[in-house]
């Protein structure tokens, strides 16, 4: 199992940094991890990620919205049958006095995890380039 993590203090309504993680269409103008998202973001829908590997390879990530609270938490999850791998990204989004704190958990798991790890690298750099973008976005008028 590996488990990345990133976050950041955004200056921003919790609903206008909701609004920006929930725009799939609008992640190819401002994300450099995450460059398209296929489908809608609700409780139980189905969405494609087109994710920006290290080395500048796509992959297209089929995954699932486990969870779905506006504007607070989402949850996505996809990976192989019988839990050979599973990939399970959290976002939350809490309120603070000036803004948000935001952060975004990333868990790879299963049998197959190490083989398809080493295949991806470390994606660290990567969510913490989204974190830093969501930010840019979410405090621009």
């Amino acid at each position: 199992m590996k488990e990345y993590a990133t976050g950041s203090t955004i200056s921003a309504p919790p609903e206008r940094v909701w609004a920006v993680l929930i725009d799939a269409a609008g992640y190819r103008d401002w994300n450099p991890e995450i460059i398209g998202i296929d489908g809608a973001f609700a409780l139980g829908a189905r969405i494609t990620a087109h994710v920006r590997l290290g080395d500048g390879a796509v992959r297209l990530v089929p995954q699932r919205v486990v969870e779905f609270e506006p504007p607070r938490r989402m949850v996505w999850q996809g990976g192989l049958p019988l839990g050979l791998f599973v990939g399970r990204r959290t976002f939350t989004v809490t309120p603070v006095a000036d803004g948000v704190e935001f952060h975004m958990h990333l868990r790879m798991s299963g049998p197959l995890s190490p083989m398809i790890l080493k295949s991806v690298g470390d994606r660290q750099p990567e969510i913490d380039r989204f974190s830093a973008a969501l930010k840019r976005r979410a405090e621009t008028p």
